[in-house]
């Protein structure tokens, strides 16, 4: 009997334990979520004021400048726990700021991220107070990015996104054009294509992104300019090197 009720005791026990680490799963505090976006963005965003849980909270998206952090934008999440079971953490994400927004759902893998149901739009100068580059050139118009699934792996890239630049223009040069960027991966690498929708500087290219180099972007191309924009010659020298006439090829390799 004595030994019944010490493996009843110990059921009790293990079961008890077992409930403490649900609720402590449960009730993580929201700034364990601000730990994942700095780690996986390599700091390069933080969080700030974080309230809630790691499940379901808000907070302040801040980026990275030489002065430290920026804030840019309001944000909620949204996890569901139990996706946890099937190898890939859902997140619902939510972002606002003066004139922006965004929506999307993100899938954090062992080694994957997957992005489904983007939809974001911002003023081109939303990140002026974070990036010196940025702020220096005061680019003008909007940034809209749409995807409906894209999947980065360690070795792979599957899926599209598109990105369009709308009313653009920089200092000095206002009224360049509309532009669009499409990435689409079918593998160990995805196509770029940059396209000019209008306007009187035209840039247009082609390029790849290999999931083995994350962060190098190469794309080559021709930029153009309409003859009576004579303003445009710096710009154009500055996207298709030295040279003479309104017609450029351009080579670029990136680093993101």
């Amino acid at each position: 009997m004595i030994e019944a009720l010490r493996r009843t005791g110990v059921r009790f026990a293990v079961l008890g334990a077992a409930a403490y680490l649900v609720f402590l799963a449960a009730t993580l505090p929201a700034a364990w979520f601000g730990y994942a976006l700095e780690r996986l963005s390599d700091g390069a965003l933080s969080l700030g004021d974080p309230r809630g849980t790691v499940w379901k909270g808000r907070g302040a998206l801040a980026v990275r400048s030489s002065s430290g952090f920026r804030g840019i934008a309001d944000i909620e999440w949204r996890c569901n726990p139990l996706s946890v079971f099937v190898g890939r953490l859902s997140v619902d994400v939510s972002a606002a700021a003066p004139g922006a927004n965004l929506r999307a759902k993100v899938g954090l893998g062992l080694r994957s991220l997957r992005l489904q149901n983007v939809e974001a739009s911002a003023p081109a100068g939303l990140l002026d107070p974070a990036v010196p580059a940025v702020a220096f050139a005061k680019l003008e118009g909007r940034w809209k990015i749409l995807a409906d699934s894209l999947e980065i792996g360690p070795e792979s890239v599957r899926g599209s996104a598109t990105a369009e630049w709308s009313g653009a223009g920089a200092i000095g040069v206002a009224q360049l054009g509309d532009y669009r960027l499409q990435v689409t991966g079918s593998g160990n690498q995805a196509a770029i294509k940059l396209a000019t929708l209008r306007g009187d500087l035209r840039v247009n290219g082609n390029g790849e992104w290999r999931a083995s180099e994350p962060k190098v972007v190469k794309i080559s191309g021709v930029a153009e300019t309409s003859p009576a924009r004579k303003d445009l010659e710096p710009l154009l020298q500055l996207l298709g090197g030295e040279g003479t006439g309104p017609s450029r090829p351009f080579g670029w390799v990136m680093t993101i």
